[in-house]
């Protein structure tokens, strides 16, 4: 049994080890909702192994409560990964399915004293709350590592259905009545719990790493205050590999006038002013293209179109739908006009030099008079009837 001993200490150690290394993932990042949940699942996890298979160092009353803790290390870690999609198992039937396999687990240990019935209700309350959460699993498999995922849960919960089939067929509650810990029902329990604790584990932290990634990628790569892409962003997806470019037309937009915005109604008015403007780019650049903000009050559209008329036509609808962009209440008043600078990627040309074109063509349309567009030709500028409009 030296053996044995051994795996019984080791198996609360591994799972103190991925507590602690949870727990440091969660006091690092703030928000890290997966490692909080990964590290109370583990926590529980250690506690309930060594109430299980420590009995000789704790009153026998204790063994009733690692039952129960297995079945929150169990809720817990899905909701670990769940989290992370903005989901979690259904709370109501969860606690249901506790609450009521913990009144059955009491009276089958202070009442009636009968194994049979404690033995497969810890498992039936098992196979319960996987069913709760593996729908949601399967729901969210957007990534390699959300399908592995699914498929490790979705082998968790055919493990607990084995186990409860294995429990019966071959009557284990005779030997489990005379020997629990060491009985071949419990050793398999053990053995598949740690197999499936140490994937879990890997996988949760894999998750987690992953989401840190993304989550400063994000940081670094759009604007915090709009949400659209920052300049580092509009390099980035530009140096993505295209065997074709996937923008022709790239159109500059400055706000007219902000800076007064700024001094007359304060910086968050004017924070304001470039959310609403941003929307009302998003909103009509879907499908057509990209904005980027450039910088202050100055954004790029990087747009698909490559016809003249065209861009011009995406142009005065962006120009005109800034104009009619109006705050919430008590700045419903204030109004914003943009002036614009566009220009179509000649042949053999990239987006610095066209983005320069257009930069030219926008200080243009600031010279004569402000919220217009004005096309910019190669290596001149010429206002165009159709591309200079007045306000």
């Amino acid at each position: 049994m030296i053996t044995d001993k051994i795996f019984f200490w080791v198996l609360p150690v591994m799972y103190g080890v991925f507590t602690a290394a949870f727990v440091t993932l969660a006091r690092s990042e703030s928000g890290a909702s997966s490692a909080k949940k990964g590290a109370a699942a583990f926590g529980m996890g250690m506690l309930a192994i060594i109430l299980d298979t420590q009995r000789t160092l704790f009153p026998s009353w204790f063994f009733t409560m690692a039952v129960p803790l297995h079945w929150l290390v169990l809720w817990y870690m899905a909701d670990a990964f769940l989290v992370r999609h903005g989901d979690q198992t259904p709370v109501k039937p969860a606690l249901a399915l506790f609450f009521t396999g913990l009144a059955i687990n009491l009276a089958a240990t202070f009442i009636v004293d009968s194994v049979a019935i404690r033995v497969p209700n810890a498992s039936i309350v098992a196979i319960a709350l996987l069913t709760l959460a593996l729908p949601r699993f399967f729901a969210h498999r957007a990534k390699r590592l959300d399908n592995i995922t699914a498929f490790v849960i979705a082998m968790c919960w055919l493990c607990y259905i084995v186990r409860f089939a294995f429990y019966f067929t071959l009557d284990q509650s005779g030997e489990y009545a005379r020997t629990s810990q060491w009985s071949q029902y419990m050793m398999i329990f053990y053995f598949t719990s740690a197999i499936f604790a140490l994937s879990l584990a890997f996988l949760l932290m894999m998750a987690i790493t992953s989401d840190l990634v993304a989550r400063h990628f994000v940081a670094a790569t759009v604007d915090p205050l709009t949400g659209v892409a920052n300049r580092r962003g509009f390099e980035r997806m530009l140096d993505e590999p295209h065997d074709v470019l996937p923008f022709h037309s790239v159109l500059m937009v400055d706000l007219d006038h902000f800076k007064q915005v700024n001094d007359t109604h304060g910086h968050g008015v004017g924070d304001g002013v470039l959310v609403a403007v941003s929307q009302t780019l998003i909103s009509c650049c879907k499908g057509l293209g990209e904005v980027v903000r450039f910088g202050g009050e100055e954004f790029v559209v990087l747009l698909r179109p490559s016809e003249r008329q065209a861009v011009l036509q995406v142009a005065e609808l962006l120009r005109s739908a800034i104009a009619a962009t109006r705050l919430g209440a008590p700045h419903h008043h204030l109004q914003v006009t943009a002036s614009m600078g566009v220009a179509v990627l000649e042949p053999d040309e990239n987006i610095d030099d066209a983005i320069r074109r257009a930069d030219r063509a926008l200080y243009r349309a600031k010279e004569n008079g402000r919220n217009r567009v004005v096309f910019a030709e190669t290596g001149k500028l010429n206002l165009h009837s159709v591309a200079a409009v007045s306000a």
